[in-house]
């Protein structure tokens, strides 16, 4: 062998697509280690990705296991019993009919056109002149004040108040205001406790934190039984209609009076709904 030759080192043959694209490069700059780590990078970033919304899943589910557990250990508490405290809605007491006037009656003298019959029985003979001047015409005659005018009408009888009374108790239609209300059979406190006893708060209206008043309308019939229930004013969320329901399992009331008779009446409640604090 020439002295002079020298044996070149052996050069490594690349391996991968990196070693050849960064072959008698500066590997040491940065960009070969950010190239041969990348596809480790990617994949650590991705499983870390993953396991920080698995963590923020586990941590809401937990949470809401949590609130459902203490809302049940709680209870929520239908705060019913003040209501007595609250001013409930009157039913103003009919006002008293006045007695008809009694109108002052017109002296009257009966004048009746003669007629020719076969046999006269009881006949009554025509009034004279100068009575006829003083009363009023007509098909009987009765004492009265002295009328200045032949042409002057009779008085029309007037019906009484009892008997416009009959005639509206007789057409079943419902009163607004009666002389003896229908009640609750133990009162006001009895009532809103069958109602704290029975309502039962939505699960909707305890999500939405919703309370308040709900009024209903309904009408006590004659034997005390509850019809024809309406919501007046309510606050949703199945507060409506929880309270209707209440209503309609209550048991018959103390009918309404007038005159001396049963009668259908209008009744308006309030129903609370209140979450305890």
């Amino acid at each position: 062998m020439n002295p002079q030759t020298r044996e070149l080192p052996a050069v490594g043959i690349p391996t991968t697509l990196d070693d050849i694209v960064f072959e008698h490069r500066n590997k040491a700059y940065g960009a070969y280690e950010l190239r041969t780590g990348y596809t480790a990078n990617l994949n650590r970033a991705f499983w870390i990705g993953i396991g920080c919304f698995m963590l923020i899943l586990l941590t809401n589910f937990i949470f809401a296991r949590q609130k459902d557990k203490n809302l049940a250990e709680t209870g929520i508490i239908i705060d019913l019993q003040k209501i007595p405290d609250e001013k409930v809605p009157e039913i103003e007491k009919p006002k008293e009919i006045e007695p008809p006037k009694e109108v002052e009656q017109v002296k009257t003298i009966a004048y009746l056109v003669p007629e020719v019959v076969e046999e006269t029985q009881n006949e009554t003979p025509p009034p004279t002149q100068d009575a006829i001047e003083v009363a009023v015409i007509s098909d009987k005659t009765q004492e009265g004040r002295v009328s200045e005018s032949i042409s002057e009408s009779p008085p029309v009888e007037v019906p009484s108040a009892a008997v416009k009374a009959v005639e509206i108790v007789e057409n079943n239609l419902p009163f607004t205001s009666v002389e003896e209300n229908p009640s609750f059979m133990g009162g006001v406190k009895e009532m809103y406790k069958f109602l704290a006893q029975n309502l039962k708060y939505p699960s909707a209206a305890q999500r939405a934190n919703i309370q308040g008043k709900v009024f209903l309308k309904f009408i006590v019939e004659k034997d005390g039984s509850i019809t024809g229930v309406e919501t007046m004013k309510g606050i949703g969320f199945g507060c409506d209609e929880e309270a209707a329901r209440v209503v309609k399992l209550m048991p018959k009331w103390i009918a309404g009076r007038q005159n001396g008779r049963n009668v259908r009446v209008v009744f308006t409640i309030p129903v609370f709904f209140k979450l305890d604090d």
